[in-house]
């Protein structure tokens, strides 16, 4: 039996959102029922007699052709796919020259190096061995937040020294990096909230995941409505963690940039987080930064992980 096969039989993708309420599907089908009763006879009163001899001519096609048109509007606004089309650009752009993922077992091994805390951590790394869910490029480590610092910006910030020890980096907005600036989106914040219990004792975590590629020329708020129910954007820290075990990701400016769209950011630290964070590649080396959440750019990307379950 192939690796894929077996796989595909032992995992789920777990909706972030959470499983529907029973009371929510009674509230949607209650909406789409009122819909169509105050659409119908409207819409007989505007046909003639051989308008609607026409349309019982096969009542059956007509019922399933209702049926597909209103399955396929409930989805689309489900899936939000319509928002902001405007904001996607065709882009040609690759990933860092000499980019490749390494194997988990590498990468766990680094993080104990360049993270004292994290030199016993336990990690689940049979994941690995399991096929990959669609749109995903590789198992990736990365550690609780939690585990390396008390708050969230201070776990980003060990990692950004940890970067700036190795490589030539320019964090240009240092001065605004607490919680009134940036904090992670609660889809984000609830995804990782699920990987964590599923993985439950372990400090460094596997996730599938990509780095950018899937949502290359989008914008970060595109990005987002493009992503699969079981999809989510990566943060300031874990895109952080993926530099520091693939600096050749963003090497150089021909690179294909990265917004952090599992994070937001407040430019006023009152309250309206309107930007996205980003890591891009300039005179600095690499460096961080901010953007606008709405702006679409060939050269930027949004990396994203998936939420799976792994069943017996």
């Amino acid at each position: 039996m192939s690796r894929g096969k077996a796989f595909a039989e032992r995992w789920l993708p777990v909706p972030i959102a959470g499983r529907p309420t029973e009371e929510q599907h009674v509230r949607l089908r209650v909406a789409l029922e009122q819909a169509l009763a105050e659409a119908v006879p409207e819409i007989v009163q505007q046909l003639d007699r051989r308008g609607i001899l026409r349309l019982l001519e096969d009542e059956q096609q007509l019922t399933r052709e209702m049926s597909d048109q209103i399955g396929q509007l409930v989805r689309t606004r489900a899936l939000r796919v319509e928002q902001f089309p405007d904001e996607e650009i065709a882009s040609e752009k690759q990933y860092g020259a000499g980019y490749r993922e390494k194997p988990l077992p590498g990468q766990v091994t680094l993080l104990r190096e360049l993270f004292p805390e994290l030199k016993e951590a336990r990690c689940n790394e049979m994941l690995a061995h399991y096929d990959l869910p669609q749109g995903a490029e590789e198992w990736f480590a990365v550690p609780r937040w939690q585990a390396l610092a008390p708050t969230y910006s201070e776990a980003v910030q060990r990692v950004f020294t940890v970067i700036a020890s190795r490589r030539r980096f320019e964090n240009r907005i240092c001065e605004k990096m607490g919680p009134e600036h940036l904090r992670q989106s609660d889809r984000a914040a609830q995804a990782w909230e699920l990987i964590g219990k599923s993985q439950e004792g372990a400090e460094i975590l596997v996730i599938p995941a990509q780095a950018g590629m899937r949502h290359r020329g989008r914008s970060a708020r595109r990005a987002a409505a493009m992503m699969d129910s079981n999809e989510f954007g990566l943060g300031v820290f874990a895109v952080g963690v993926l530099l520091l075990l693939h600096p050749e990701r963003v090497c150089n400016a021909d690179a294909l940039m990265i917004d952090a769209s599992g994070d937001e950011y407040s430019l006023l630290g009152n309250g309206e987080y309107t930007r996205v964070p980003l890591f891009d590649f300039g005179i600095s080396g690499l460096e961080f930064s901010i953007f606008y959440r709405e702006r679409a750019r060939p050269m930027w990307s949004t990396p994203s992980g998936f939420v799976v379950q792994v069943v017996a």
